[in-house]
């Protein structure tokens, strides 16, 4: 395996790792703050961390020299994985649950190994296919078995069955997350071409905020979210909103900051289907994490799924 194989493995699976963390933060931060507030501020945060990375690194804040197209791929990158793609999930998990909306999640590196071979002329051994298939088949499992504390998410309609337009519409944005997602991936290695992973991630951030302060306006959120400062220094639930934004801080740093950077790095040095293969893993990480955290036992699906994963994984790294 060449050097760049081997690093963008490893930044694949930290980036997984991270990701899991930062699951676990922003479903903690969500519950006080709102899903959208967390949005919102989580790439403002990541914006002000890019921002003091790229003063110390080129003593400027925003990046400078760039060509036009990499501002615009990455831009889009933002816009359609940070802001349509999470919504559209978000707005699946609310209509059809978690679990079946992480199920066609996991669909997501076969979308972006087609596309990267339509797209990006990206090629693909029949080992590596046989890996990823082999990882997305554990991903499957896992997620279909008994639910996890952090993939039992029920929708409001409860566990009755769902109606068909309400079952239909789920599933509709489920996928959509899962093509805004798998767009987002190919556009930004796209457009980072020969370009430092935080530098594009620090732009794909940017356009991200922006727009997701127009979903804020238009949805009439602005006074809402902005009310949760002042509540930072005052009111009877100051120590909860602190510990609020120190959960959404810590998220922040493990998620849009280093694991999306490190996902880029990855998605540079892999075929966009392997990258994303292994940035797919969260539902698999969140078994031991669940074991440990909430004294979970693990099904013997999730096991099953789980050491398929490891299993692709070693066919990806072979």
């Amino acid at each position: 395996m060449h050097g760049s194989d081997t690093l963008g493995i490893l930044a694949g699976l930290s980036t997984a790792v991270l990701w899991t963390a930062t699951a676990v933060f922003f479903e903690a931060a969500s519950r006080r703050l709102g899903s959208l507030a967390v949005n919102v501020l989580r790439l403002l945060l990541a914006c002000l961390l890019f921002s003091g990375l790229s003063l110390f690194r080129a003593g400027t804040c925003f990046p400078r020299g760039l060509p036009g197209d990499a501002w615009v791929y990455l831009g889009l990158s933002g816009v359609v994985g940070f802001v349509i793609g999470d919504l559209l999930l978000f707005q699946a998990f609310m209509l059809i649950g978690a679990r079946l909306a992480m199920l066609i999640y996991a669909g997501t590196p076969l979308l972006t190994s087609l596309a990267g071979f339509l797209f990006l002329g990206e090629t693909m051994s029949p080992l590596d296919l046989v890996g990823m298939g082999t990882v997305v088949t554990g991903i499957a499992l896992a997620v279909m078995a008994k639910p996890s504390a952090k993939l039992s998410t029920e929708p409001p309609e409860g566990k009755s069955a769902h109606p068909l337009v309400t079952r239909t519409r789920g599933i509709l944005y489920a996928i959509g997350g899962t093509v805004g997602q798998a767009a987002g991936l190919l556009l930004g290695k796209h457009g980072a071409r020969g370009i430092n992973a935080f530098t594009g991630t620090q732009i794909r951030a940017l356009f991200g905020f922006a727009g997701f302060l127009l979903v804020v306006v238009i949805t009439r959120q602005v006074r809402p979210i902005a009310s949760l400062f002042p509540r930072l220094f005052r009111g009877g639930d100051t120590q909860t909103i602190r510990r609020a934004f120190l959960v959404l801080a810590l998220g922040t740093l493990f998620g849009p900051f280093l694991g999306v950077s490190l996902g880029l790095v990855a998605a540079q040095r892999l075929p966009t289907g392997t990258a994303s293969t292994l940035m797919s893993l969260v539902p698999v990480l969140l078994i031991p994490v669940s074991a440990l955290a909430f004294k979970e036992k693990a099904g013997i699906r999730e096991i099953i799924g789980a050491i398929l994963a490891v299993a692709g994984i070693a066919l990806l790294a072979w």
